[in-house]
Order: structure tokens, then sequence, then C-alpha cells
């Protein structure tokens, strides 16, 4: 039983001393973490790595191979050691004496640890930041003197380590903050109002200023691109400042996706430029491919037009047109065109053909085309004809399929006056399309066609009544 209970009591003593010990290791290392900025991280800590291996871990080695007793030559290094040796009280012993050198050990490696990151931490600091660190040092060194003194006192050299380390608490945890302070954010709001006064080069100054604090913001870099491109009419200076935002390494690649397709609006509203803005867009995909942001990107790159003349017309009102099929009894006879409506719908039709031949699968243009032909043109067949190729475009929507056909019908029934194709075309809209709004139109259209042939044959079975006057 005494064995036993000696045995426990240098086990725990082993465990208390570890502890300890692994507390100074875990302390060093949270402090150098702390101290060190986020891209010599992982520098600081190859070089910490060495100095535990080297101060920490092989003293700490060669302290229990000199108390194991390797031969008679070599004895353990402590009085109490070498005479437990060959009794049940030597393990315990042992055990307890290799726990408390592994904590004076740790402490010892400590204080020189922190005694060093508080001397390289103080190295080339200027100005306010240098001032304040060392105001923290002298402090932390006339303010901890006594409880050291105190430590030192009460353990003599066993508690030297952890004297040095207590001297040096203060500065492991106050001096992060001073050596890197959190940088405000950016404040924008003089900037914003002196832009609503129309004060756009002071609202330009107010930026820049705030940029100077903090040159990675992206929402300031954007609003300086904007204020060059919108409020003074430059899009190259705008292109520059997004390019360079862009370039910065903390810049996301949902930013750079943000930043480029603004580039893009400005090019397309402000300069009338669909090349630059394609080749704004292209970056993207080029920066990011086969991301969401790339395709996206792609997306946006086939509806820009291909001229700047293209895009003028594109901006022009044009006329919003109602839905495929309609009820005849609201429908009023149309209104024959102008000679100049004329004229110009034969000239829209020249260039829709134009830009069809370099580009068949133009929907936009054909859609306009085949419109022109059934309406100003005059010219049904050629319409239906549109229309059927535009059924042909792989990946539509059932909606735009269903309103085609509506169209076909509407152009059969109303241009060529054909009713049984018109009627053969809307059951083809309801057998392929039942759910969309324009099967349901066609088939009211139907129902009304219906009764019109029943009116016409009723009037044609019952004779006009014959009068006769006396």
């Amino acid at each position: 039983m005494p064995t036993m209970f000696t045995a426990m009591i240098g086990f725990g003593g082993f465990c208390l001393f570890m502890f300890f010990g692994m507390f100074f290791f875990g302390f060093v290392w949270a402090t150098e973490y702390r101290f060190a900025r986020e891209d010599q991280r992982q520098k600081k800590f190859r070089s910490l790595s060495r100095w535990t291996i080297q101060g920490l871990l092989l003293p700490s080695l060669l302290w229990a191979l000199m108390n194991y007793g390797v031969s008679l030559e070599l004895q353990p290094y402590i009085p109490h050691l070498q005479k437990a040796m060959g009794t049940p009280l030597w393990l315990p012993l042992y055990l307890t004496f290799v726990g408390a050198g592994f904590c004076v050990i740790s402490s010892y490696w400590c204080a020189l640890s922190l005694l060093w990151i508080a001397w390289r931490s103080g190295r080339g600091l200027q100005g306010e930041i240098r001032t304040n660190y060392r105001g923290l040092c002298w402090l932390s060194l006339g303010g901890m003197a006594l409880p050291a003194a105190g430590l030192l006192w009460l353990g003599g050299w066993f508690t030297a380590g952890l004297a040095v380390t207590a001297l040096f608490l203060p500065i492991a945890g106050y001096a992060p903050a001073i050596l890197q302070p959190k940088k405000m954010p950016p404040m924008y709001a003089k900037a914003i109002a002196r832009i609503k006064f129309g004060k756009y080069a002071e609202a330009e100054e107010e930026v820049i200023k705030q940029l100077e604090r903090r040159d990675d913001d992206f929402d300031g870099w954007l609003m300086l691109a904007e204020l060059y491109a919108i409020r003074f009419n430059d899009v190259a200076e705008a292109e520059q400042t997004i390019l360079e935002v862009c370039d910065q390494p903390r810049t996301t690649p949902g930013q750079v996706s943000v930043a480029l397709h603004k580039l893009a609006d400005w090019y397309l509203n402000i300069s009338g430029d669909p090349d630059a803005a394609r080749r704004a867009l292209e970056v993207i995909a080029c920066r990011m491919p086969e991301s969401h942001l790339a395709r996206m990107a792609k997306l946006r790159m086939a509806q820009i037009p291909n001229t700047a003349e293209e895009l003028a017309e594109q901006k022009l009102n044009k006329p919003v047109y109602l839905p495929a099929l309609h009820d005849p009894l609201d429908a009023e006879p149309p209104s024959p065109p102008s000679a100049a409506g004329a004229r110009e719908a034969i000239e829209r039709a020249a260039q829709l053909d134009a830009r069809l031949e370099a580009d068949p699968d133009d929907i936009t243009s054909r859609t306009e085309l085949a419109r022109l032909c059934a309406g100003v043109l005059g010219k049904p067949e050629q319409a239906i004809a549109h229309a059927e190729k535009l059924l042909s475009v792989p990946n539509q929507s059932p909606e735009k399929l269903a309103g085609w056909l509506g169209l076909i019908a509407t152009w059969q029934l109303e241009g060529l006056h054909e009713r049984e194709a018109g009627r053969e075309t809307l059951r083809r809209l309801i057998h392929e399309f039942p759910g969309t709004g324009t099967a349901f139109a066609a088939q009211r259209r139907l129902l009304h066609l219906e009764m019109e042939d029943k009116v016409r044959q009723a009037k044609v079975k019952s004779p006009p009544p014959h009068f006769r006057i006396e």
C-alpha cells in the first residue's frame, strides 16, 4: 500500500509539472502568433520550431537521460535517485524529477523566448507606435519588478525563468494592439455629400484621402472609378482604376466580376462602345475560366450588340408587342401605314436581313423582321417562314415557343385567311405546350372560330323572310 501511494504521488507530481511546462510552451507559441503579421507567421513559426527543438526538447531529453542511470559509470544526477536505484521508489521519484526538470527548463525557455520576441518587435518602429511600445515596456518592467523579485526570493534559481516571464506578461498581452493597430474603415459620407452638391473635384479628393488610410478598400476604388466615368466622363481613367483594383491581392473573384461588369456598363451607356464592353467581360472569362462568374460574363457578351449602330438602335424606344393571340371582338382594324413609315420599314428590313446573313441565329433580329413582314410590309408568308425558323432554335423556353406558334396561327388566320391551317396550328400549340398562357388563349380562339362557323352555317340554312305588300 505505501508503495502504491508513493507511485500515485510520483505520477501526480509528474502530471502537474508537465502541465506547467506545457503551459509555458503554449504561451510562447500564442505570443508569437499574436505578434507576427499574417504574411510573416509561416516564416516565424519555422524559426520558432527550430528554437523549440534546440532550446526545450533537446535539454529536456538530456535531463531525462542524465537521471536515468544508463550505466554504472553514468549514475543519475540527482542523489535521491542514486539512493533509490533498484527499489520500488525509483520510478515515482524519476517521473517527479523528470517532470520538474521539464517545467524548469520550459520556464527558462519561455523567458528567453519572450525576451527575444519583445526585442525583435521593437526594432525599426517609428513615430507614435515606437513611443507607445517603449512606454509599455518600461511600465511592464517597472510594474512587475516587485512580483518578479518575490518569485525569485521564494524559489531561487528554480523560479528565475518564471520571474523573468512575469516581467514580460504585460508586454505579451498588450503589445500586439500597439504594434498592429486596427485600421478604421474608410468613411465616404463627405464624398457622397459633395457628389450630391455637384462638387466632383472635392469628392475625388475626399475619396483619395480615405483610400490613403486603407488602400485596399474595394468600395472606395469602385466609387472613384464611377466618379471618373459618370461625373468626369473619362471612361479611360475609370478603366485604369478598375484594372488596378482587380490586380490587388485582397480583391476577391466576386469583386473582380462586379468591377468589370460596371466597366462594361460604362462603355455601353457612356462611350457607346460594345467592343470595349466585350473586352472588359472577356477579362472575367480569362481570369476565372470554368467558373460561374465566367459563364455569366459569356452570356452577357452574347447579348451585347455587335456594332455601335446596333447599340444605338437598342437604346431607342421600340414598340411593345401584345401577346400573340387576341380576341378578334376587341381588335381594331390596323390603319394602313404612311408612305414614310413604309420606307422606314423597308430600310429596317434590309438592315435586319444583313444581320441575319451574318448571324442566322440572331433571335432578336429575326423576331423583329417577322413582325415587320406580317405588319407594315404585308408579307405574312415570309413572316411565317421566319417564325418557323425561330421554332427550330434550341434551348428556348416553352412560353417562347408557344408564343411563336401563336404568331404563326394569327398570321395564317388574319393575314392569309387560311382557317384550317390556323386551326391545325392552334391544336398543335395546345397539344405541345398545354400549360402555357398562350395555350389557354388558343383554346379560346378555337371556340370563337367554331362559333363563327355555326353562325355562318345558320345564316346559309335559314333563307331571309319574304314580306308581302298589300
